[in-house]
């Protein structure tokens, strides 16, 4: 009896009836093929002549070629893959096992199931092997061991490669969006109208970083883009390793409502400043915005709690690190500052991949601008501590107010009454243009602004 059990736990969990059923189905309708295809991939069939038989419905679909059994067949043979897939003969079969045509999505769910599970076993063969091993720190083996568990359950079990057909059918289907848009790219879009001219938005999986010297308002610009994606559907997600929530929570209060910051936090405030903070209030309700406050955090554990909240939140669209100076590696022994940062930031990109969303890593610059006569802008050797900073962004946007400097290159004396002029220089843009575009800061009410058309 436990021998029978023992062989029984070594047999991979499948349902071939099931797999017939799908492809039956598919061969006979084009609704089941639509609804097969959102849940499967070629990879989840246990038979690998299910397998080409599905993978060769799959690309005539995409070309638009009509779909039967003699079509299918025909294309078999062009694969030379008929015989190997059974022939006609097996695939009259499947149309025949096929006699409910409607349960294709039941039938494809199975199959996933199934797939998943020996998914799982092979994941769980691998992480037991990497814990043996010893090679890898533990932390490096429970973050592989996560993300794996992790991509099986939100389905992501497409290969690491993909045939070019796949990926040129893709970008058609993107250019013909952009074609129906006018040809604008549309991304996450930061609020600022000039700034969102050049950049056409944030796109997913880009690492942006926002440098500027302390004080000019990184924070501030970052928290202005956070709201505004926020109220617009997206899910964002807020890293400061410098302020704490609270504090974070009144600047998005004073630049929502319009209410000044000092007097959120004396507590000075009017009717009318309580109604203001009080609409500023419920404008957050049904947003995904969140904050970590998390003064010392590695990009290990920073992506495992990306990967938490877009697990729970059903998606992840903008991350904000503020800032990355603050971060360390975390139990490696990096001896040199140059290389721990660049070890950082391209771990941040990669996160941004893995995680199909826009990353904006706040950095500090240089001294180099305020070094330099007559102009401060910002320029991408000024980014302190790595090159690797510059190297692994996709965009680099530098901040400079004019009221930061007097005509002596000294600190400038700001009345925080007064709208003031900052540039906003997008020195890198990997995918596109670069350029200066102009807002209006707001000291009083710590947020940036679109500048009056006619200015």
């Amino acid at each position: 009896m436990d021998e029978e059990r023992n062989n029984n736990v070594l047999v991979p969990p499948t349902d071939i009836d099931a797999e017939r059923a799908v492809l039956g189905a598919m061969l006979k309708s084009s609704d089941a093929r639509a609804d097969s295809t959102a849940i499967l991939n070629a990879e989840d069939f246990y038979l690998k002549e299910h397998e080409e038989i599905f993978r060769t419905m799959l690309e005539m679909d995409q070309k638009g070629t009509g779909i039967d059994i003699t079509t299918v067949y025909s294309a078999l043979k062009q694969r030379k893959t008929a015989e190997m897939a059974g022939g006609m003969t097996y695939l009259s079969r499947l149309m025949d096992d096929a006699i409910v045509v409607s349960n294709a999505k039941y039938y494809a769910e199975t199959v996933a199931d199934k797939s998943k599970m020996r998914q799982l076993i092979r994941e769980a063969e691998s992480i037991r092997e990497a814990a043996y091993s010893d090679e890898l720190p533990p932390e490096d083996v429970l973050d592989n061991a996560e993300q794996r568990i992790l991509n099986i359950a939100n389905k992501s079990q497409r290969s690491q490669y993909e045939h070019i057909n796949e990926v040129i059918y893709e970008n058609i289907k993107n250019m013909q969006e952009l074609a129906k848009q006018g040809g604008e790219i549309k991304g996450i879009e930061t609020g600022f109208r000039d700034v969102d001219k050049i950049l056409g938005g944030f796109q997913k999986t880009d690492l942006i970083i926002l440098a500027a010297r302390p004080g000019v308002g990184k924070t501030a610009w970052a928290l202005n883009v956070a709201e505004h994606a926020a109220t617009n559907g997206y899910n964002v997600m807020v890293f400061s390793l410098e302020m704490a929530n609270t504090q974070l929570g009144q600047r998005l209060l004073s630049m929502t409502a319009s209410v000044p910051l000092e007097n959120i936090r004396r507590g000075d405030l009017d009717a009318d400043d309580w109604e203001s903070l009080s609409m500023a209030q419920e404008s957050f309700y049904n947003t995904n915005l969140v904050i970590d406050e998390s003064s010392v955090i590695t990009p290990v554990e920073m992506k495992n709690k990306c990967r938490r909240f877009k697990q729970e939140h059903g998606g992840l669209d903008l991350v904000i690190i503020d800032y990355l100076q603050l971060m360390s590696m975390g139990g490696y022994r990096i001896e040199q500052r140059e290389k721990e940062i660049a070890a950082i930031t391209r771990s941040i990109k990669i996160m941004a991949k893995e995680l199909d969303c826009a990353v904006i890593l706040l950095s500090q610059l240089s001294r180099g601008p305020e070094q330099r006569g007559g102009d401060h802008m910002p320029k991408l050797s000024d980014l302190r501590d790595s090159g690797a900073i510059e190297q692994d962004a996709d965009v680099v946007i530098f901040l400079k107010r004019d009221d930061y400097y007097n005509s002596d290159d000294d600190r400038a004396n700001v009345d925080e009454n007064a709208p003031l002029t900052c540039a906003v220089n997008i020195a890198k843009h990997r995918n596109g243009p670069v350029g200066v575009a102009n807002l209006t800061w707001i000291p009083r009410y710590v947020k940036f602004g679109n500048m009056a058309k006619e200015q």
